[in-house]
């Protein structure tokens, strides 16, 4: 559900949109001698729970990946019955187990064709009429290298609700680079002069300018910003819109510059306790889980049922990491580490279940409580694999600056890797993380893992 800073409102709108409609068919339904009418609990006490259980299964139905391709009108239609249809199964399976909670089979009827109809409406007007209202202009200041990457991203996020305007050459600058960028790409991109930048951003409807040129004035900058236009440098607008950072180019000393959210003490040891206190609930919910699965991984091959392997952690320290074993025993006895690929024949039956929903795992709790790893943070890696991936990525050593998690921004935005462009990917993410880290975003972080568990994304 990554929204970058100017979608945030459409965002918001679209929760509290969802919200108020499926309130608003309860409190419809309760209303004189409709299906809610004579039912014992007060309909304000059934409306916001409702109104609950109905953003969640849109949330699961990815309706609130606003990062994700342009939504057809189909897709819309058929994931919004979906989460409708969801919710009305999970409050006939509630009644069911729980008489004194049955709304009865009118109100159910009722409630998911009400609420189905009216959602639909709501999402394919929000999507495809008001969205394209909101639309967020930005303009690139010069002609820098950059430009082409810049105007290929906004382009790919067109869904968005970004605009890009064109590039504004300042004064003496040749046309050579936008000739060339001209020649790079299908459409032509409008290249805007005039006397300063201020008055174009005034002239033209540009919430955003992107400084390409490192010469431009301060004080034009100054000024568009006190009109109200927003000014970024390439770094800064990149990672906002695409949530990971240009590893390619990216400028060790900008990134110094910039800092990091996760540097503080006080932010570590507030991480670690949250960290503590979650690890905590969550070793107790999953034991019976956990006992099920040594039990099958018992009975279904030799071998240990818990396996460890070397990682490489916080300041680059090796540690060893502990997981539920899902591959034949000494898998690697002959190809010595390697990362795993599509359809493993080394995964056991059981092997490839637990892979699957992530139950593999779940050991890792203990390197948690022993301080090695986070909930949350960038998955350790080998120390086989590090050592190449350094020799191409240099800024791979920044991820060794926190803590590893279970789960992070990498593994939930960018499907398995196995290879090192796919490592180069990742890496763009996790350096996103470590510099924007929020408690906000961590918890973001989760709620896309329990989907990625519930079902199965990107396990081999």
């Amino acid at each position: 559900m990554f929204a970058p800073k100017e979608l945030s409102a459409k965002l918001a709108l679209l929760i509290g949109g969802d919200f108020a409609l499926s309130v608003a068919t309860v409190y419809l339904l309760s209303a004189g001698d409709g299906p809610l009418g004579g039912y014992p609990v007060e309909p304000y006490f059934v409306a916001p729970i409702v109104g609950l259980l109905y953003v969640c299964a849109l949330y699961f139905q990815d309706l609130y990946a606003l990062e994700r391709h342009p939504r057809s009108p189909y897709w819309i239609v058929a994931a919004t019955l979906g989460a409708t249809a969801e919710v009305s199964l999970l409050l006939m399976l509630v009644g069911t187990l729980a008489p004194s909670l049955n709304l009865g089979a009118a109100f159910y009827v009722a409630n998911t064709m009400i609420a189905g109809s009216s959602l639909v409406a709501w999402r394919v007007f929000a999507h495809h009429f008001l969205f394209k209202r909101l639309g967020i202009g930005v303009m690139a200041l010069g002609l820098g290298e950059t430009g082409p990457m810049l105007a290929e991203e906004i382009t790919r996020r067109g869904h968005l609700g970004y605009n890009f305007l064109g590039y504004a050459a300042t004064a003496g600058e040749t046309d050579k680079p936008f000739e060339s960028q001209q020649r790079r790409r299908n459409d032509p991109v409008p290249l805007h002069r005039a006397p300063s930048v201020s008055e174009l951003a005034t002239r033209l409807p540009v919430d955003i300018l992107v400084v390409l040129d490192p010469a431009a004035s301060v004080r034009e900058l100054i000024r568009c910003r006190m009109q109200g236009t927003e000014v970024l440098d390439f770094y800064s607008f990149y990672e906002r819109l695409t949530g990971r950072l240009p590893v390619a180019i990216l400028d060790e000393r900008w990134l110094l510059a910039s800092g990091g959210s996760l540097h503080s003490r006080f932010r570590r040891a507030i991480k670690r306790a949250i960290d503590l206190a979650a690890a905590t609930a969550l070793a107790l919910l999953a034991l019976p889980l956990a006992l099920a699965t040594a039990i099958a991984i018992k009975l279904d091959s030799e071998g240990a049922i818990l396996y460890s392997q070397e990682r490489v952690g916080l300041d680059g320290k090796v540690f060893r990491v502990y997981k539920f074993r899902s591959m034949r025993q000494d898998a690697e006895r002959t190809t010595g580490a390697v990362w795993a690929i599509e359809g493993d024949p080394r995964v056991t039956r059981v092997g490839r279940l637990i892979r699957r929903l992530r139950i593999d795992e779940l050991p890792q709790l203990i390197n948690v409580f022993k301080g090695e790893m986070s909930l949350i943070g960038p998955r350790p890696e080998r120390p086989e694999m590090v050592s190449k991936v350094l020799e191409a990525m240099p800024l791979y050593e920044y991820r060794h600056f926190v803590r590893p998690g279970l789960t992070g921004w990498a593994q939930v935005c960018y499907p398995y890797g196995a290879s090192i462009e796919d490592t180069r990917q990742k890496l763009a993410y996790d350096l996103y993380y470590i510099k924007n880290w929020t408690l906000t975003l961590d918890l973001q972080i989760m709620l896309q893992t329990s989907k990625v568990v519930l079902f199965g994304r990107g396990a081999r």
